[in-house]
């Protein structure tokens, strides 16, 4: 999961490029806003902006004996990272 381990293609970046030309001009609609969460896993791990507004979690907010465990619609980025350092 996550853009480091298989590139988006073209069109999901230009998506992604748009969607925050919208978010910087503040002119982004909930139509928009719902779009940008379901690209969620094509965003950089470090593009704070996007993964922000795509209601991307920092960190996991219930965890396992043995570990943490996500368990969220999608992963928050403390996982996102751990998956992309595992290969």
């Amino acid at each position: 999961m996550g853009n480091t381990i298989t590139p988006p293609a073209q069109d999901t970046l230009n998506k992604l490029e748009e969607l925050r030309g919208a978010l910087e001009a503040e002119s982004i609609s909930y139509g928009e806003l719902s779009e940008l969460t379901g690209l969620a896993d094509y965003i950089d791990l470090d593009d704070v902006q996007l993964l922000e507004a795509a209601g991307v979690p920092e960190f996991h907010f219930t965890a396992e004996e043995d570990g943490a465990v996500c368990r969220d619609n999608f992963m928050c980025l403390e996982c996102r990272r751990a998956a992309v350092a595992r290969g």
